[in-house]
Order: C-alpha cells, then sequence, then structure tokens
C-alpha cells in the first residue's frame, strides 16, 4: 500500500508524522491486506490548519482519502487540537473499511448461495435469470 502524508498551513513535525503513521496507516495496512494483493491501495493523509487568524475552536482539519481500485472511501474531522482530529479520523475511516469490507462480502456470499442453489436442483427445476422460456 502506497501512502502520503502532506501538511498546510502547518508545520509536519517528526512526532505528528509518527502518530499519523501509528493511528491512521497502520490500522489501515492490517485492514486492507487482501485489496493489498488484487488492487494497489493508495491512501492520502492530510492535515491543515484552516485558518491563520483564529485561535480558538475547530482550526485544525484532518482528512484521508483512500483508494481501493476505483472505490474511494473518504474520512473528514475538525478539532481545536491536530492530534484529537486524527483520532475522530481513525474511527471515521475505520467505519468506512467496515462497511466496505461488509459489502464485498455480502455480494461473495449471494453468488456462492445461488452458485450453491442451481448445484442442488435438477436441470428442469433451475430458474432461467434473464430469458424466457417459451415452451410453458
Amino acid at each position: 500500500m502506497r501512502y502520503k502524508i502532506y501538511a498546510k498551513n502547518l508545520v509536519l513535525t517528526p512526532a505528528l508524522r509518527i502518530y499519523i503513521e501509528e493511528k491512521i496507516i497502520r490500522p489501515v495496512e492490517l485492514r486492507m491486506k487482501k485489496a493489498a494483493e488484487s488492487d494497489l491501495p493508495i491512501l492520502e493523509v492530510g492535515i491543515s490548519r484552516t485558518t491563520e487568524h483564529h485561535r480558538k475552536g475547530k482550526v485544525y482539519h484532518a482528512e484521508v482519502n483512500l483508494r481501493i481500485g476505483s472505490k474511494l472511501l473518504r474520512a473528514v474531522a475538525d478539532d481545536q487540537d491536530p492530534r484529537t482530529a486524527i483520532d475522530l479520523l481513525k474511527d471515521e475511516i475505520e467505519g468506512e473499511l467496515m462497511h466496505f469490507k461488509g459489502k464485498r462480502q455480502a455480494v461473495e456470499r449471494r453468488g456462492a448461495r445461488r452458485v450453491k442453489k442451481e448445484m442442488h436442483l435438477a436441470r428442469s427445476a433451475r430458474i432461467r435469470r434473464g430469458s424466457r422460456n417459451l415452451k410453458e
């Protein structure tokens, strides 16, 4: 898996880079082992300060874009501290990954169930999908 970390209006310190790698990149790599074999996932992590003037409030913006083949998973978080914004981002991207993984498994299981059902039926009793039976 390839990843890119970028910062805007903020100095990306080595400590912040390590924190991003521990909280976001490693968990995503663990969950994406199978996808890394077939499609090359690309993970982009961005952290920025939304304004230079304001000192209080949600001035730090963090976002993650994860491309798996043609799919794009995205998570965004805003907070008053960059580390807490990263923590919120971690929870959101893990939820997106679980939804994506569950959807993929559901489609695979649905196809397997259909194949199993057709294998156990006689050829004349099978349901024809997409074609009409003119002898009825």
